[in-house]
């Protein structure tokens, strides 16, 4: 009998002893017990580092494969970003407290936010798949030269597309919402979705 045999014996042993007291019972089957196989030694848990309330660094273990927290809304940003935003607003001056509004609703409505999907104000512009101006003086403050309608796309040369459309400050002239305004307002919703459908089809 071998080491594994007396283990058994044993077991059951212990087992028959319990049924006769009527403390539990538990059927054996040997045929489903087996010599256990060499497993393959698992990786250690990664340790990341994760602020404490107190402020300090603590070290953070996590389970091989999990994924580990982002850690800031900067971050996840940063990850998003990774190698330029899908697409980037451009205005000439820094917009309204209406202006900003009227954007936070828009890129919402895209999916986005304003920090995955920022209005920029500056020179240079960060890099995009696609950069969208938001009015005329937006496309000549960024794109000299360049000259185009509201829903046109404009190829500015290093394989920069923009994507010219109203600015909201145009939106913010009219007191009242006329028909023509609304349907000013339709095209440049129009004219995004185009433009979330052509990052689509690049994609793809």
């Amino acid at each position: 009998m071998n080491g594994l045999d007396e283990i058994l014996e044993c077991f059951e042993a212990a087992l028959e002893l319990e049924r006769e007291l009527g403390v539990r019972v538990v059927p054996i089957d040997r045929s489903l017990l087996a010599p256990p196989q060499p497993s393959r030694p698992s990786r250690p848990a990664a340790s990341v580092v994760r602020e404490s309330r107190e402020g300090r660094e603590r070290p953070e273990v996590r389970a091989e494969g999990e994924a580990r927290p982002l850690r800031n809304e900067h971050e996840r940003n940063e990850r998003e970003n990774r190698g330029g935003y899908d697409f980037v607003f451009l205005h000439d001056r820094p917009l309204s407290e209406k202006g900003l509004e009227m954007m936070s609703k828009i890129v919402a409505a895209m999916g986005k936010t304003l920090e995955t999907a920022p209005v920029v104000i500056e020179q240079p512009p960060p890099p995009a798949r696609a950069y969208v101006a938001l009015g005329f003086y937006a496309l000549r403050k960024f794109f000299p030269g360049l000259k185009g309608e509201p829903g046109m796309w404009l190829g500015a040369g290093g394989g920069k597309n923009v994507l010219v459309t109203y600015s909201p400050a145009f939106f913010e002239r009219f007191a009242v919402v006329t028909d023509a305004v609304e349907i000013k307002k339709r095209e440049m919703w129009r004219s995004l979705k185009g433009l979330m459908q052509r990052l689509r089809g690049e994609v793809k």
